[in-house]
């Protein structure tokens, strides 16, 4: 299955919007995970199906922007940590200079699953559509991901 793609700039929706307060067990999950941070919780839906509910805290810890990503049982998912430009692999920076070179980067993320597989998604523009260009732990190119 696909890791989950999660991008900032796309997370208001209006269902999304409204303030969420998860389950004790998630909120449990997270203030043992991050003690000292405090997250702005929405809801997102997984799985293969899209039918699995799950909770999304955005918060900042070190001053770099992060998404943890719980299920209702309060199991870490997934977390997304915001990248600067400069903190891209450098062989990934090389790849979308080398094949996108008009196409500016939007957003940058490390995403590490909870079986700590980790890909790289990187956001840009490619003809008016947000698209995520997704790579591997080794900046190898996996695949493009259109967003709606």
């Amino acid at each position: 299955a696909l890791p989950f793609f999660f991008t900032f700039a796309l997370r208001a929706q209006d269902e999304n919007s409204k303030k969420v307060e998860p389950p004790f067990e998630v909120q449990k999950a997270f203030e043992k995970d991050f003690p000292k941070a405090v997250a702005n919780w929405s809801i997102d839906y997984g799985g293969d199906n899209r039918d699995q509910l799950n909770y999304e805290g955005d918060f900042t810890q070190n001053n770099t922007e992060m998404t943890a990503v719980y299920d209702t049982m309060g199991k870490l998912l997934v977390l997304e940590t915001s990248l600067k430009t400069n903190e891209i692999p450098a062989k990934i920076s090389g790849y979308l200079a080398k094949n996108y070179p008009k196409n500016k980067i939007n957003t940058a993320a490390k995403v590490t699953t909870n079986n700590n597989a980790i890909t790289y998604e990187i956001g840009i523009t490619i003809n008016d559509r947000w698209t995520d260009a997704v790579f591997n732990k080794e900046g190898d190119f996996l695949r493009m991901v259109q967003k709606e």
